[in-house]
């Protein structure tokens, strides 16, 4: 019986010291853990560490439940009512309005559940500085369409940033290839130049180097890429890795491109314009001085009537020639300062095509060349042909291309007219102006409907003229709605061609 009674006691006592070591574990544990009744949501108990995170008294928590102390108590209702297995982050309140961070781990038993809390206030707040740096990292490489790369040479291969990826591939994705394919993604006009560059920043144990080149991507897309880069080694000189970063510097080289372009353009108009200053000044001159000497003669006592008849053609002559580059320059103001007016009408084109030989006639007698041959080309089979357009602007087209031809064509024959084709019932005319002159050089084409340009080969003589007829020809076809062009065999002459898209209609 003794012995009986001694080993229940002693079954009490080791019961005893447990619970007191386990009360003990509980009331020093340096995380907080507070007990949950599952009937009432109470808290049954609460450890030291629990009341000092919240700021309760364990007295106070008693009274209280979960919800009291979320920042949202309907999601953590909710929480808590989907039973997690797992540990979940939630804002908490303290007693004195302070809002933490918390991590909660619950364990369920039938009559209670435990929670495990501990303050993950300021490794949340590291942790989410850290993810939006690192977004505003990404957001700045976006924006600034630049990335990192690391090149290790025991693995042969690079990887880099988003943003690289974003460069080479025209998309995000995971960026890892070799060196060969490096190279592959370079535009083959700039391979050998990376090639190298590459091998003298090795072999001369550079610590930095700076490329610029071009990439073609997967989708064909030309990309010009500014490269900087760092390299380091080891005690040896062996070559451990490179690494820096790679910019899309397109947009940035088109509009240093278009600089250049526009530079050089400037340069180019300014010469051009002290060219066209100087001829025009001459141009002025000639027919201003033959005027006045030509005046001189017919006031003089010993001039002849026949002298004198042929004095006042000349002065006519040098005044039409003074007239029309004064009217050359009104007009490219107008154009140049959008002030000149088209006035479409119903323009009956072989009427129009007749009335210009007899001062296209004048114009080769004036220039002394009555012995070359001038033709008007029509459609006879046509009855009337109509084209809306302002008659006054063609006319001033055929005559600026007419006389054109005639400065520059010596021997043989210049034809003028017009040319009528139809495709998908609907007629389109095409106006020339050929003749058998010295003809253009293919290199000079582009060039000769710019202001102030002059053409003229060096074995011949130079012409009179601004370089302002052709300008103002094709600006009037364009106004018109409508393209000039030139085909020109040098040595065999040239004809130069122009259309308007304005109706046509045939009789």
């Amino acid at each position: 019986m003794i012995s009986l009674l001694s080993g229940v006691f002693l079954k009490r006592l080791l019961a005893g010291y447990s619970f007191n070591r386990y009360k003990e574990v509980f009331d020093q544990a340096g995380y907080a853990i507070m007990l949950v009744d599952n009937a009432t949501n109470r808290f049954i108990k609460v450890n030291k560490a629990a009341a000092e995170l919240f700021g309760y008294t364990a007295e106070e928590l008693q009274k209280m439940t979960p919800l009291d102390l979320a920042t949202e108590p309907e999601e953590a209702r909710r929480i808590i009512g989907e039973k997690p297995e797992d540990s979940f982050i939630r804002p908490s309140r303290r007693k004195d309005g302070k809002i933490i961070t918390v991590k909660v781990q619950i364990r369920y038993s039938e009559r209670f559940h435990v929670s495990l809390i501990s303050d993950v206030t300021e490794e949340y707040r590291i942790r989410h500085a850290l993810e939006l740096n690192e977004e505003r990292l990404k957001e700045a490489q976006r924006m600034g369409r630049f990335g990192w790369w690391e090149f290790r040479p025991e693995t042969n291969r690079y990887i880099g940033s988003e943003e690289i990826s974003r460069i080479f591939n025209d998309e995000v994705a995971n960026l890892s290839f070799t060196y060969q394919d490096n190279i592959s993604f370079t535009h083959p006009e700039d391979r050998s130049y990376l090639i190298s560059a590459l091998e003298d920043a090795i072999e001369n144990k550079k610590e930095s180097y700076s490329l610029t080149y071009r990439i073609i991507t997967p989708k064909g897309n030309v990309k010009a890429i500014a490269v900087n880069s760092n390299i380091r080694y080891d005690e040896n000189g062996r070559l451990l890795y490179r690494y820096g970063t790679c910019q899309d510097i397109t947009d940035t080289q088109r509009i240093m491109d278009d600089l250049i372009a526009a530079r050089r353009q400037a340069e180019e108009s300014d010469r051009l314009k002290t060219t066209f200053l100087a001829n025009f000044s001459h141009e002025i001159r000639t027919p201003l001085n033959a005027m006045l000497g030509f005046l001189n003669i017919l006031t003089s006592m010993d001039t002849t009537e026949a002298e004198k008849e042929e004095m006042v053609k000349l002065i006519e002559i040098n005044s039409q020639r003074l007239l029309r580059l004064i009217n050359d320059m009104i007009d490219m103001s107008r154009i140049e300062s959008n002030s000149m007016e088209i006035k479409y009408t119903n323009v009956e084109i072989n009427g129009f095509i007749a009335s210009m030989g007899s001062s296209l006639s004048y114009d080769l007698e004036a220039a002394g060349k009555k012995h070359i041959k001038i033709t008007s080309v029509i459609d006879n089979s046509k009855a009337a042909v109509y084209q809306y357009i302002d008659e006054l602007r063609m006319s001033q087209i055929f005559n600026n291309l007419v006389s054109n031809a005639i400065k520059f064509t010596d021997e043989g024959e210049i034809k003028y007219g017009y040319k009528v084709a139809k495709s998908e019932n609907r007629y389109t005319i095409t106006y020339f102006v050929s003749d058998t002159g010295q003809g253009i050089r293919p290199d000079r084409l582009e060039d000769i409907f710019l202001p102030f340009v002059q053409y003229w080969k060096e074995d011949v003589p130079k012409v009179q003229g601004a370089g302002l007829g052709l300008a103002i020809c094709k600006r009037l076809t364009e106004l018109m709605k409508g393209r000039i062009w030139v085909e020109s065999v040098p040595g065999k002459g040239s004809s130069f061609l122009f259309s308007f898209s304005t109706p046509v209609m045939i009789e």
